[in-house]
């Protein structure tokens, strides 16, 4: 089977996809983004260079995040540096020759030594000592503003108790000539046990003074969802008062400069100095997305309110960049995504600079809940920041540089994807366009559920659960990811390189890493690690915030197969280099292994089986999303991780669901209520028969899973129709079941393309009529633009534009597949380990009462 490969260039062409507003004229801004590249085309990272517009080589570093089966980058990390005129920046990215050598020295050198790690970037030395306060490192060189490391570090405030940390373990990530990376983790000076796990990212950049920290507070602790009901004022949160970094410079702060809102430029103003961000200061800033435990919104006022010496001024959203000036330089600070994550609050005396993540100065304590957790990001300059004007600009609004969609599309790094421009799928474009539409997208969206906040902000609001509910009441419930949009988001930035896509993309996959997964190991392994559904089904969240079942329903659970997606947070850190991203994405598949894991539930002792939580869907063992979601989750982790085990337990997971030799009819596939997600089974299976193609491995397990869809496929194309066709057996016969029909065209072309040249044509056909029928109809219902429908097209119809600019079936190029043949395969019925229990349990059962019958019998003839 061929996609389309790009031959080698010498270079290839990188533009802003975005012009910049905020200070446009930017000098050596640090940029780091991951690129795709055509198998065969790049090998090592030294082949390549960056080349600015006036042709000049820049240090580059490359790391390698993914490699084809034949070795070669399929994606690379790359971090240099770039300039901007008027907002706008454009290089080259070139590949070999003499240029790519003169390329590769830099300034920035890292030494080791026992316990401490030094990052010297030309501008000033970055010392990380273990010991030593936690996540602020010892910084010297000419001109830096020097911090009393023993008075300066992260506070955080529960129940009176402040608590310091110090540096216990560092990992240096990467390192070259533009940029170094390291991983650190914390431990409390605190006697006594904290239930909570602080850890970090620390980022430093040659010729700069400047460091990134990543700051992550997590409640290892599990919930206790009595009821199976989750909800504020569990007993397994936390309750912070505070959480700050402090910085204390060696000498006095003399005073202060802030530029208060975007665009503004610095501003002297008197000590002391606070801003306080309180709310979103949009219009609904006091929605009861933000109630509490109590049930109460605790924000007091709308937006920021900003007290300098004696005076004080509010405003609505503040993006703040503050400088205190010391006799040494300037010690700046700033924080993004300052008001979305609110509250937030820097202030400045004469002793130093408190940045606040979690102010003391709000209502009510901070809940965090069990399992969850909180990453911020800030960013300080030790010494002047030339790289925009204000200082520190170029953080909240950075240039973003990439290639062309028709680079990205060719290159194949991600399959049967077109760029949007000239996409013969017009209805497609369409809809997937009225997504960033400014009255009716998610961006407009967010704003009037509010969506913002340190919990909140990156997810979208579940529009479509209130479809039901009088349009007079409002109405919160969060979407939590489902159907992957993160994906979607990825996909649809890398088909039309709009910065909006990008954008999405972000800021829903920081929130899912934080928000989303229950990042504890104290529950149950069914739910440890896993992935949040929507909040409900047509129920307003209530207390539950992002977790599944709020109080007081009739529902009740947690965390299952059913939704579990991490396609998306391996295209991100595909494009991003997060390696926050890679490790969910893997430990959404280990979550896979341990939910499955008999080894790991109370039942052990009567069987070590396998759970099936792993392939359970509604009720049963059969083709559905449960299975589907598992085998997916596990074939992006194997991708990502190598281990092998991921791979195998896809391959197990495909063997207990479904055979080629099925029959079909049992599963009664027909009943849309019960059995519609057996589309997301079928198309787990043509990625996992992808994955394999890729890897060469046209093996038995290849061969099963082939068979197996072509079989299935077979049955679709004889029996399946429109969903709406049969209305009065739905429910609720809404737009999302439309959208749903998209993954009966997608499950077709898979078979397509895994079929043999004499049936090909007929999948096609099939697989043109649902994508057609469903698009076409979608685009004429007045609720296409609720949220569920919109994720589900953007991620599953996105390969009919690739389908339709190959009409002639002869131009997927023929493969010899392994023989088919069902018989080889036997016939087996999973039991799960709780049914192998009580089935054990009763066999005991029975022997026990024998057992004591016979002793009874042999007393009675003694006595006799």
């Amino acid at each position: 089977m061929s996609v389309t490969r790009l031959q080698a260039p010498a270079f290839i062409s990188l533009r802003a996809v975005a012009r910049v507003d905020w200070s446009p004229a930017r000098r050596r801004e640090p940029i780091t983004v991951g690129f795709p590249f055509a198998e065969g085309l790049v090998r090592d990272g030294n082949e390549l260079s960056l080349a600015s517009s006036d042709g000049l080589p820049s240090p580059l570093q490359v790391r390698v995040l993914d490699r084809w089966h034949d070795g070669s980058i399929r994606w690379g990390l790359v971090s240099a540096f770039v300039d901007a005129v008027d907002g706008v920046s454009e290089a080259d990215l070139r590949i070999g020759g003499p240029v790519a050598a003169s390329a590769t020295t830099g300034t920035l050198h890292v030494f080791e030594r026992p316990a401490e790690v030094r990052i010297d970037t030309g501008a000033a030395i970055f010392a990380f000592t273990l010991g030593a306060p936690f996540p602020v490192p010892a910084v010297t060189g000419e001109a830096q503003v020097a911090l009393d490391t023993g008075a300066s570090g992260l506070t955080l405030d529960i129940d009176g108790t402040a608590h310091t940390f110090t540096l216990a373990s560092y990992r240096l990530v990467e390192r070259g000539p533009a940029r170094a990376e390291l991983e650190l983790r914390a431990t409390s000076r605190t006697a006594g046990d904290l239930p909570l796990d602080v850890f970090g990212r620390a980022e430093m950049f040659a010729g700069s003074s400047t460091l990134r920290l990543h700051i992550t507070v997590r409640n290892r602790r599990r919930a206790v969802h009595a009821n199976g009901q989750w909800g504020l004022g569990d007993p397994g949160s936390v309750l912070v008062r505070s959480l700050a970094v402090v910085l204390v410079p060696t000498e006095p702060v003399l005073g202060v400069e802030a530029s208060i809102e975007a665009g503004q430029p610095l501003r002297t103003h008197p000590l002391p100095f606070t801003i306080l961000q309180e709310s979103s200061g949009g219009d609904h800033w006091d929605s009861r997305t933000h109630a509490d435990r109590d049930g109460e919104v605790a924000q007091r006022f709308r937006g920021y309110r900003c007290r300098a010496g004696d005076t004080e001024r509010r405003g609505h959203r503040s993006t703040p960049v503050v400088a205190a000036r010391t006799s040494r330089g300037e010690l700046t600070v700033t924080l993004p995504r300052f008001w979305e994550e609110f509250p937030n609050a820097i202030s400045v005396t004469r002793e130093g600079i408190d940045v606040a993540l979690l102010p003391a100065d709000s209502a009510k304590p901070h809940e965090l809940q069990g399992g969850e957790q909180k990453t911020r990001t800030l960013v300080l300059a030790f010494s002047r920041d030339s790289v925009s004007d204000p200082p520190l600009a170029w953080v909240h609004e950075p240039q973003l540089l990439f290639t062309t969609p028709e680079w990205t599309c060719a290159s194949g790094a991600v399959p049967f994807v077109v760029p949007a421009e000239g996409d013969p799928n017009h209805t497609y474009v369409a809809l997937a366009t009225e997504a960033l539409d400014p009255a009716e997208g998610f961006i407009a969206k967010r704003e009037r559920a509010d969506e913002y906040g340190w919990r909140h902000f990156g997810d979208l609001p579940a529009d479509h659960e209130s479809a039901f509910q009088p349009a007079d009441q409002p109405f919160i419930s969060h979407y939590n990811n489902q159907y992957d949009a993160v994906a979607g988001f990825a996909l649809q930035f890398l088909r039309t390189g709009d910065r909006r896509w990008w954008t999405l993309m972000d800021d829903l996959a920081r929130h899912v890493r934080d928000v989303d997964i229950y990042h504890t190991t104290e529950d149950k392994s069914a739910y440890n690690g896993g992935l949040f559904w929507h909040t409900a089904h047509y129920l307003d969240a209530g207390t539950s915030t992002h977790r599944t079942y709020p109080p007081g329903s009739k529902a009740s659970g947690g965390p299952s197969a059913e939704h579990n997606y991490n396609v998306g947070l391996m295209l991100h850190f595909f494009l991003t280099g997060d390696e926050a991203s890679r490790d969910s994405a893997v430990g959404l598949g280990k979550w896979v292994l341990n939910m499955d894991d008999g080894r790991q539930t109370v039942l052990r002792t009567l069987s070590t089986a396998p759970t099936g939580h792993a392939s359970f869907t509604n009720g049963y063992y059969g083709p559905g999303r449960g299975a589907g979601h598992s085998i997916l989750a596990c074939v992006v982790a194997n991708r990502l991780s190598g281990d092998s085990t991921y791979l195998n337990k896809a391959e197990e997971l495909i063997r207990r669901t479904a055979h080629p030799a099925d029959d079909i009819a049992r599963h009664t596939l027909l009943n849309a209520e019960l059995r519609w997600s057996y589309t997301a089974f079928l198309q787990a299976l043509g990625t996992y028969l992808f994955h394999k193609l890729e890897r060469q491995e046209l093996d038995d397990a290849f061969a099963y899973a082939r068979c197996t869809l072509l079989h299935y496929a077979r049955w679709m194309r004889a029996h399946e129709r429109p969903y709406l066709d049969h209305a009065d057996q739905l429910e609720y016969p809404t737009e999302t079941w439309v959208a749903q029909d998209v993954r009966k065209g997608d499950v077709l072309l898979w078979a397509a393309l895994f079929a043999d040249a004499p049936e090909r044509a007929g999948f096609l056909e099939r697989a043109r009529f649902f994508f057609d029928g469903a698009l076409e109809t979608l685009g004429r219902m007045p609720t296409r633009r609720y949220t569920r429908p919109v994720v589900v097209v953007l991620s599953h119809a996105i390969r009919y534009g690739w389908l339709l600019r190959h009409r002639d079936a002869d131009a997927l190029a023929a493969t010899a597949w392994p023989s088919c043949d069902p018989g080889a395969w036997p016939l087996t019925t999973f039991v799960p380990q709780k049914a192998q229990a009580l089935g054990r349990a009763r066999l005991l059962a029975v022997v026990g009462v024998v057992l004591l019958v016979l002793a009874v019998l042999l007393a009675l003839n003694m006595a006799w």
